[in-house]
């Protein structure tokens, strides 16, 4: 997650293993990741003016050992990123049964593909190419590339034709630009990023002249959970200026971006009381009540930067599904 936006943030909290363990922990992350030192902080305040006191951000290993911390404590909370907590719904609903979403419309994390070969314009061109193309991931533990094997699986004719022989792994998500930015093989990297300008990978990317792929095609977009979109498409900065008010022009890229994702126990899997399961059922209300702008980072500078990207039209993103279409058809074509 954003290492500039978290190092902006107010300290980070405490760990709060006494609350985790007594069922009231937020578990987030790292504790210089976004989600523990920007997006949670705003939560305990949230949750104790309407009496659920205790609640403490608490550091973890990220959304895999965040699920498994609420499915072992349903009363606590947990951040992830939706597509990861996706995929993992799909490999296990049985377990899923047992957790519910609570919010997802806090901040949307951009998925990031990027090159140096100009014949890659969208998606389509690098579905069509998937079988031969170089790709490049953070590693292979990470979010990121959760996020990849995810389209992997839901774009079986597209995404899916990628081979494991094809896919090396890098440090981190600087590695992959500098990788992609040094390659001569025409790789594609990806990664998955808030669009902070002041970022230093996004910063990167841009002083690398680098090309961002749009991942946005008919498969993306069709994949669900729980009924709702994993993805949307959005339009971000990734230079200071344009739509967020700073002055001059920005360099904007479109492209699908994941929400975070805020989940916790059903009330049918709280044990104990039928006190506590109304208690947990009222929880989840009054947490899905709360304004959307009161659970936005702190800093005014981050909560302006996630309030500026723009959504875009369903007009604009059919005519990126269509573009996507036409290219990877093109694509095989000229494969064949």
């Amino acid at each position: 997650l954003v290492a500039l936006l978290a190092s902006a943030a107010l300290p980070a909290l405490a760990q709060g293993s006494s609350s985790a363990g007594s069922g009231r922990g937020i578990f987030t992350g790292g504790e210089r990741g976004a989600y523990h030192s920007l997006f949670c902080p705003p939560f305990p305040p949230a949750l104790s003016r309407a009496y659920f006191n205790g609640y403490q951000c608490t550091t973890s290993r990220g959304t895999l050992d965040n699920i498994q911390r609420v499915l072992a404590a349903p009363s606590s909370i947990g951040f992830a990123q939706l597509d990861v907590y996706a995929r993992e719904a799909q490999r296990r609903p049985q377990e899923f049964q047992r957790l519910t979403l609570i919010r997802r419309d806090i901040a949307c994390e951009g998925l990031w593909m990027v090159t140096r070969n100009d014949r890659l314009n969208n998606l389509g061109d690098v579905q069509g190419l998937a079988r031969r193309i170089p790709f490049i991931l953070p590693p292979r533990e990470s979010g990121s590339a959760a996020s990849f094997f995810f389209l992997r699986d839901n774009d079986p004719d597209g995404l899916g034709r990628v081979q494991e022989s094809n896919i090396r792994f890098a440090r981190d998500a600087t590695d992959v630009i500098e990788q992609v930015a040094n390659a001569g093989d025409g790789a594609v990297g990806f990664f998955v990023q808030f669009a902070d300008p002041t970022n230093a990978n996004i910063r990167l990317l841009v002083e690398r002249n680098l090309r961002t792929v749009p991942v946005v095609s008919r498969e993306v977009l069709r994949i669900r959970v729980a009924e709702e979109a994993v993805y949307q498409v959005q339009e971000f900065a990734l230079t200071e200026g344009g739509f967020l008010g700073i002055g001059g022009r920005a360099r904007l890229a479109t492209t699908a971006c994941t929400p975070v994702a805020v989940f916790t126990g059903t009330p049918e899997a709280v044990g104990g009381a039928q006190s506590a399961r109304e208690d947990q059922r009222d929880l989840i209300q009054r947490v899905r009540e709360v304004p959307s702008q009161q659970l936005l980072p702190q800093q005014s500078s981050v909560a302006r930067i996630i309030s500026g990207a723009r959504r875009m039209s369903q007009q604009a993103v059919e005519g990126l599904e269509n573009a996507a279409d036409a290219a990877r058809r093109a694509a095989e074509r000229a494969a064949n």
